[in-house]
């Protein structure tokens, strides 16, 4: 039987390569959600290149009650994609926890086999893990999200809300947690390496590895998840050959931009964020607290990350990271020449 599935987001960053990856791993039908009509062209190329596909596109917010009824029905996978990353902390919760409810009330209606849920690594706590410690799916993750920012909120609650579905008769959702997404189209840097703050790029990681995913690589590991995988596996998505932060950002400065860098080491911007802290206390917010000591712990301890869990199911790095990075590096170079 052919399974048709239904992949939300597939306007953003990663969602086209996610279709890419389904149709280049034989999948041939296929369900698109826009929140904005496509772009012209895009269904017509798609066709071209997989001419034995049969794939169809709806437009609607998912953040509209009633517009997700007719996305997921007759569908087998949801590939739930689309999330908050950017803007206010209301954004990212409305898009990625309340539209995910909408999408969920629907998915109980028609109860399809998979539900695939693109999670992140902002929901482990990783804390209390000893430096060089190796990060797989069993580490803990936050019970609320709250000290680890917005966009770790929102993906924290996105998860546990996922999951009292299943209570309701969802399928155990097959959980993909990326790394640090990059590529083409993405941002220059994760807040991993570091901040651009008062004319300079503060360096807050230097020696820790950056868990780098292509975005080519991120979405054959999606795809093949949802094709693959049982109903209740995690995997967290994360390339080979990873660069150090301060790597990354000698690479950046070579090839892109030469910034001015004022590097700040752990244990100095472990103690200033305790102080940052306390202050924030005393106050009752009047500085905010921007980088409590567990973000610290949790986004700047030097880890090792596993992706051994992703391979066991057939997955592979398609893009090697020198050639992702220098891919990623070409176009921000691009992209500021033509601004």
């Amino acid at each position: 039987m052919t399974m048709k599935v239904l992949v939300t987001g597939a306007g953003g960053f990663l969602g086209p390569r996610i279709v890419e990856s389904l149709l280049l791993q034989g999948c041939t039908d296929l369900r698109l959600q826009f929140r904005q009509p496509p772009r012209d062209g895009l269904l017509a190329g798609l066709q071209e290149r997989y001419p034995q596909a049969h794939i169809e596109t709806v437009t609607g917010n998912l953040l509209a009650r009633g517009a997700s009824e007719p996305m997921v029905r007759d569908v087998n996978c949801v590939i739930h994609a689309a999330a908050g990353t950017r803007g206010a902390a209301a954004d990212m919760f409305l898009n990625s926890v309340i539209g995910s409810r909408n999408l969920l009330d629907a998915c109980l209606a028609t109860k399809p086999a998979k539900f695939v849920l693109v999670s992140s690594f902002s929901v482990y706590n990783t804390e209390h893990l000893r430096r060089g410690s190796l990060l797989t799916e069993s580490a803990p993750t936050e019970p609320t999200g709250v000290p680890k920012g917005a966009y770790g909120f929102a993906k924290t609650q996105q998860e546990l809300l996922v999951r009292r579905y299943v209570e309701q008769g969802l399928a155990a959702p097959i959980v993909l947690r990326p790394g640090v997404i990059y590529g083409p189209g993405g941002g220059a840097f994760s807040a991993r390496v570091g901040l651009s703050a008062m004319g300079r790029f503060i360096r807050l990681g230097n020696r820790g590895l950056l868990p780098l995913t292509y975005v080519e690589n991120c979405a054959d590991a999606i795809a093949r998840a949802a094709l693959e995988a049982p109903p209740g596996a995690t995997y967290n998505v994360v390339d080979d050959e990873l660069p150090t932060c301060g790597e990354f950002l000698r690479q950046y400065r070579r090839e892109v931009s030469a910034l001015k860098v004022l590097p700040v080491p752990y244990p100095i911007f472990l103690m200033g964020a305790r102080l940052l802290s306390s202050y924030n206390r005393k106050s009752k917010g009047q500085l905010p607290d921007l980088f409590s000591p567990q973000v610290v712990r949790s986004m700047y301890r030097p880890l090792q990350y596993s992706n051994a869990a992703l391979k066991s199911i057939g997955w592979r790095q398609r893009v090697p990271t020198p050639e992702g990075m220098r891919r990623h590096f070409a176009a921000l170079r691009a992209a500021q020449s033509a601004g």
